[in-house]
């Protein structure tokens, strides 16, 4: 059975830049971005942002020109954002909070020309581009700076809508070096016309903006909230470690609408009072990025009562590709399933000879959000292939490495990765990616990633071979990955378990728990 709402009018002539401008048209003196005790109106907002698009005008920036924002999340990461994309680039949102190396990696890989900066991150942002040249920053105004790179245009045009402009997110890769997923205006503007339609949002709403800027989440912050003058409220990054604090920021702040990870969510109902202390304006939640503990989602669906609770799925080359409006009345007992596709875009199951089946096999997706490619050493990289979907059609789909399967019903149920993926705490990461990493090092002979199973699930461990230590191994992952990607243990053996093929038995390590007590346990 294929998902499908192909009939449905998709925004292939949608620009994200567009979305800010109709806004401050039609909403001009209504509140649109809210960081700490500074606010900005529609108009305002969109003042701003022609400000810094006509400075990066000036400096030269150029249509289908790639830019990276290396600003920590704030209003003027977000003004920079919106100023990139006015401005016609391809914008690549960067964590200040990565190792200066892995910064570098997605320069070269991205081949951004420039970066966008504040004061507060440009020394950061001068080792990352500079090595021993130290390149000078041009003011663009509203505290933001102009940094050059060593990076240079690529020869080879990008497809029209990537040189009209588009968004850059970076993800996870298993050879060690993160992969620059493309995404065009359509596809982006795409998913957020129809969130917000979809949600109910309306200029009256204020949306709790939660996730990183560097990840697919924010674009429903951003961009769904400007497709109807909605109110963009920044959660201090420093809040997530104390849920209690988040539930009443999410009160003081009159948040109508929340889109997280679970993972937040069950702190909340856990550590942070959630049930004691439901905030009164939070009118729908939204949750993606990972699967929510059937017992916590049932009990997130008690207190929700009847507020809508949607469950979005889709990998960050999609965005979001299926959607289900959670049931009220779902209980833990009950399978739960990712709903049907996004309207715009073909979901369907496909089995190791590449035919459509109902039964278990590799999830794909065609359609309005599915992104142009992968951008590798500066040249994008097309992954898609032509397939024939279950109605007969043939369509350009991406093959997610996600498994799932039909039940009788016709809905799609999660059944994990074909690959080393997985997620954590709502990011994709690359078991491979940490792998490279330690194998790089010198003092590590051979090395395995797992994430465990049995009493200690949910965590990821790095066993490591060699003369190192488990602070050690520790210490260089953080120095090389960003914390998401650093595993919550370091166990150091003699030597690895094989399986009966020869190869590391990954099975035996997931589920074993420590081969003898350490005094030497490292946490995050």
């Amino acid at each position: 059975m294929t998902a499908t709402a192909e009939s449905t009018t998709t925004h292939a002539e949608e620009r994200l830049d567009g979305l800010l401008a109709r806004a401050a048209r039609t909403y001009p003196d209504r509140p649109a971005l809210v960081d700490g005790d500074r606010a900005w109106t529609y108009a305002e907002l969109d003042d701003a942002v022609a400000r810094v698009a006509g400075r990066l005008a000036d400096e030269g920036v150029k249509p289908g020109e790639r830019i990276g924002v290396f600003i920590a999340k704030s209003a003027e990461a977000v003004i920079a954002i919106h100023a990139g994309l006015r401005a016609k680039a391809v914008v690549a949102p960067l964590d200040v909070r990565n190792p200066v190396v892995r910064t570098g990696r997605m320069l070269r890989q991205g081949a951004l020309t420039r970066l966008l900066t504040v004061g507060a991150s440009e020394n950061i942002a001068r080792k990352a581009v500079a090595g021993d040249e130290i390149p000078g920053t041009d003011d663009l105004g509203d505290g933001i700076g102009l940094l050059r790179t060593r990076e240079r245009t690529p020869a080879e045009p990008l497809p029209e809508p990537a040189r009209d402009g588009g968004y850059v997110l970076f993800t996870s890769g298993s050879t060690g070096v993160p992969k620059g997923v493309l995404l065009s205006h359509a596809n982006v503007a795409h998913f957020a016309v129809w969130a917000a339609a979809e949600t109910g949002l309306r200029p009256t709403d204020r949306i709790g903006s939660q996730a990183a800027l560097t990840f697919d989440l924010s674009t429903f912050d951003l961009f769904s909230a400007a497709a109807v003058g909605a109110c963009t409220v920044l959660m201090p990054e420093r809040l997530k470690a104390f849920p209690a604090d988040v539930v009443n920021w999410l009160t003081e702040h009159r948040i109508s609408v929340l889109y997280a990870v679970p993972s937040l969510y069950v702190n909340m109902l856990e550590r942070g009072g959630l049930g004691d202390a439901f905030p009164a304006g939070l009118r729908t939640l939204l949750y993606a990025g990972e699967p929510f503990p059937p017992r916590s989602l049932e009990a997130c669906l008690r207190l929700a009562a009847d507020r809508p609770v949607y469950n979005f799925y889709g990998p960050t080359e999609t965005n979001v590709c299926t959607f289900l409006r959670v049931p009220a009345t779902w209980t833990a007992e009950q399978e739960a399933t990712i709903g049907s596709a996004v309207p715009g875009d073909v979901v369907d199951v496909f089995d190791e000879t590449g035919e459509p089946t109902a039964d278990r096999g590799e999830i794909h997706v065609a359609g309005a959000t599915v992104f142009l490619g992968y951008l590798v050493d500066g040249a994008l990289n097309d992954p898609t292939r032509q397939v024939r979907f279950a109605d007969g059609a043939v369509r350009r789909a991406y093959a997610t490495g996600d498994l799932g399967r039909r039940t009788n019903g016709g809905g799609l149920v999660l059944c994990g990765r074909k690959d080393s993926q997985i997620k954590r705490h709502g990011y994709r990461i690359d078991i491979g990616e940490i792998e490279s990493v330690l194998l790089d090092s010198p003092g590590i002979r051979a090395a395995a990633v797992v994430a465990k199973t049995g009493e200690n699930e949910g965590e990821v461990w790095a066993y490591a071979q060699g003369t190192v230590s488990e602070r050690d191994v520790l210490g260089l992952l953080r120095t090389q990955l960003p914390l998401y990607m650093v595993p919550d243990r370091a166990v150091v053996v003699d030597t690895l378990p094989l399986n009966a093929r020869g190869k590391t038995d990954r099975l035996t390590l997931a589920a074993e728990a420590l081969p003898h007590p350490s005094p030497q346990k490292e946490t995050r």
